[in-house]
């Protein structure tokens, strides 16, 4: 990339030192955007130490492992209050070491934006990071774009950004929109800047408001694909029934910041990767763009609602480790079980118990997260936390999602078979939300000796066991509690046209068969084959997953056609064929016991019972 001009940062406007209240004044310049860069102003807080540290965060909440954020800063410079230049030390990724730091006045640098970077081992998943698009829009992820002196982390912030008068930031910030061209934003700390990330783009905006909460939506969509007002439809009902579930919200605002790339951007993930990343009173969402509503429905809800639910847990219920993070040298939490794991379960949970999704689609879910939590060894899920950025434990982090719920599960089985119905697992957390809140942190030694006492003294054995212990989870004792039948093994019968799956191109825009051999599917595709039709129907992004799925997985005898090209010249070939019925083997099998006990449906019922 090339270097941004030093000459744009002097034209920044940043009132006199004189008039400067207490903490950091940062100027950020959108309206000179270029290259992938833009240029940052900083007036600092006096400082007392003879050196200066300014550091760039190494690790942020929410994300476990290294980013090394300042590796993207560049041409690091620092002025005393005579503007004259002081010496400057690079000590590592992300620490600048200034001298003579008691005249420190005014730090500046330029910053590359982190979607735009080599995507090798160390890129930095999009919702955790920055982009720049001069003139069209804008990821504000503060720790991207700057840090603090250390010992000075708790001073407060204002940010005032210079940017195109066609463009809104959307954020939870507080917010001043002082001209067209300028915004100022205020924090009480870094903690709370880098936990509030802002998306300029022009206006596509959408809100609704319910349990006493404004609920926002802000939508980037790079074809248009996607408004806002129709991802607002989709997290209506999700919000909803939270609100239902737990009584009222559980904050009073909240702000959907979505990035919608198409499948042929050049900011799409190479691996195919897409997600979220919560913060506590909004998420950030790097999603593809589907023009199947139904798609688009069940993708956004099933990241939404994980995301959504993080403002239980970290916001109101955390440990000190996260409370009082560490942005240099983190200390981790033990307790992933929860911030990940329960939060993912809850999730689950409350879209079965609105009505969003079936109890055979949850209980689907559930076999779907056993499947992958097999793939990883049994380890205590407290040490894996505790050493998340470590090796071999940093490669089991997406456990977190699967057994981490799986726990969260079992955990709510439990606490409502031992309270007679009396208590789940929600009024547990509830009961912490309430002592906690977002401004007090627990011990993370304390929290579950907690709790047990807030339960039952038998559910320590549970933690013992399956937590902080390594015992695989009892899955078959568990779930014939609610009358599931689960069998490491099972034989089945099932209709197929054989092994077959699909890959999308996303250069030539085809769609191409894979993980096949002619003699293993009914079609004699082979691998690499590129399918154009389905039953007379043209084969396009549009209606892929319509046509596609029921040649994955038929739910009836009924023949199909498909019309495809075979190599890489050729006339395209049409056959038809109808699936046939295989003896298969199915691993972590689940299923409901054809008749439930009287106290196995009472159980279940308690545990999934629809929201009133």
């Amino acid at each position: 990339m090339k270097l941004f001009p030093l000459a744009l940062g002097l034209t920044l406007a940043v009132p006199a030192l004189a008039q400067q209240p207490a903490g950091y004044q940062i100027a950020l310049d959108l309206e000179h955007a270029t290259n992938d860069q833009v240029r940052v102003v900083i007036q600092t807080p006096p400082v007392k130490e003879a050196q200066a540290t300014y550091v760039m965060p190494s690790v942020v909440p929410g994300s476990y492992s290294k980013k090394d954020y300042g590796r993207f800063v560049q041409n690091f410079s620092a002025f005393d209050r005579k503007g004259k230049p002081l010496k400057v030390r690079k000590d590592g990724n992300n620490l600048f070491v200034i001298d003579k730091a008691p005249t420190l006045a005014r730090i500046e640098y330029s910053v590359n934006d982190t979607w735009d970077a080599k995507q090798d081992d160390n890129f930095i998943f999009q919702p955790g990071g920055t982009n720049f698009e001069a003139g069209q829009n804008f990821v504000l992820n503060h720790y991207g774009l700057y840090g603090y002196l250390e010992g000075y982390k708790m001073q407060p912030y204002e940010v005032t950004v210079a940017k195109p008068a066609t463009l809104y930031g959307a954020t939870s910030l507080p917010a001043r929109r002082t001209t067209p061209t300028q915004d100022v934003f205020t924090a009480a700390s870094y903690v709370e800047l880098a936990d509030s990330p802002i998306l300029y783009s022009r206006p596509d905006t959408a809100s609704f408001s319910t349990g006493g909460a404004r609920i926002a939506v802000s939508v980037v969509s790079e074809t248009g694909t996607v408004k806002a007002e129709q991802v607002r439809e989709i997290m209506r009902p999700m919000a909803e029934a939270l609100t239902k579930f737990f009584g009222q919200m559980p904050v009073p605002k909240y702000h959907f910041l979505m990035y919608f790339p198409s499948f042929s951007s050049p900011l799409a993930s190479k691996s195919g990767g897409y997600g979220a990343m919560e913060h506590s009173y909004s998420s950030v969402y790097f999603l593809p763009e589907v023009p199947s509503e139904d798609r688009l429905r069940s993708m956004v809800q099933e990241v939404a609602s994980h995301e959504f639910l993080h403002m239980l847990a970290p916001l109101n219920i955390h440990s000190r480790e996260i409370g009082e993070f560490d942005f240099r040298n983190p200390k981790m939490s033990q307790h992933l079980w929860l911030y990940e794991g329960v939060t993912e379960y809850i999730a689950q949970l409350v879209q079965v118990r609105g009505g969003l999704n079936t109890p055979a689609e949850f209980r689907q879910h559930m076999k779907e997260k056993i499947d992958k939590a097999a793939k990883h060894p049994e380890v205590s899920f407290t040490d894996m936390s505790r050493k998340i950025l470590e090796a071999p434990y940093k490669d089991m982090y997406d456990n977190v999602y699967d057994k981490g719920a799986l726990i969260g599960l079992l955990l709510d089985i439990r606490i409502q078979e031992l309270s007679q119905g009396r208590q789940s697992l929600r009024d547990v957390l509830l009961a912490l939300r309430q002592k906690y809140g977002p401004t007090r942190s627990f011990e993370d030694a304390q929290l579950i000796p907690e709790f047990v006492a807030l339960t039952n003294p038998a559910l320590q054995q549970f933690f013992d066991q399956y937590v902080i212990g390594s015992r695989p989870l009892p899955y078959a004792e568990y779930f014939d509690k609610i009358g599931w039948r689960y069998q490491a093994t099972a034989n089945s019968t099932v209709k197929a046209f054989g092994r077959l799956g699909f890959s999308y191109d996303t250069e030539k825009k085809q769609f191409i068969a894979a993980a096949t051999k002619p003699e293993q599917n009914a079609f004699g595709l082979k691998e690499g084959d590129v399918v154009l039709a389905v039953n007379g129907t043209t084969l396009d992004m549009s209606n892929a997953e319509k046509l596609l799925r029921p040649l994955v997985e038929p739910t009836t005898a009924d023949v199909v056609k498909v019309r495809f090209l075979s190599g890489a010249s050729g006339a395209p070939q049409e056959r038809e064929a109808a699936p046939r019925e295989f003896e298969v083997q199915i691993k972590n099998d689940l299923q409901e016991v054809a008749t439930p006990t009287p106290a196995q449906l009472q159980l279940r019922n308690q545990v999934l019972k629809p929201l009133g």
